[in-house]
C-alpha cells in the first residue's frame, strides 16, 4: 500500500488537457490591387493619360493609378489566409476612406 505524503491541505496536480495537434501552416500568396474610389480625383492618373496622349496613344482615356502588392504569408488553410489578408487591406495597405481593394490568395 503507498502512502500519500502530500500535506493534507496540499491540492494534486491537474492533469495537463491534451492538445489537438495544430495544423501545420501552408504557404499562401495573396495578390493585392489598391485603387482610388471613382469619387476621388486621381492627379497622377490624369498625368499619365496626358502622357499616353503625348506619346501617340490617342484612343486612351480615363486612366486610373493605383498600388499592386504581392504577400507571402503563412496560415492554416486559404480561409485564414484570406482573412488575415483582408486585415491587412483594411488596416494598412488601403485608406477605406478614399480607396478600395481586393485580392486573391492562392496557395504557393
Amino acid at each position: 500500500m503507498s502512502k500519500d505524503t502530500r500535506a493534507k491541505n496540499e491540492p494534486r496536480a491537474a492533469k495537463e488537457p491534451k492538445s489537438k495537434p495544430q495544423p501545420k501552416p501552408k504557404s499562401f500568396r495573396a495578390n493585392v490591387f489598391v485603387s482610388l474610389k471613382p469619387t476621388v480625383n486621381d492627379p497622377e492618373g490624369n498625368t499619365i493619360s496626358s502622357a499616353l496622349g503625348s506619346l501617340g496613344f490617342e484612343g486612351v482615356s480615363g486612366v486610373r493609378s493605383g498600388k499592386y502588392f504581392q504577400l507571402t504569408l503563412q496560415a492554416p488553410d486559404a480561409k485564414k489566409a484570406s482573412k488575415q489578408v483582408d486585415q491587412m487591406c483594411a488596416r494598412l495597405l488601403a485608406n477605406p476612406v478614399i480607396e478600395t481593394y481586393r485580392f486573391d490568395v492562392t496557395e504557393d
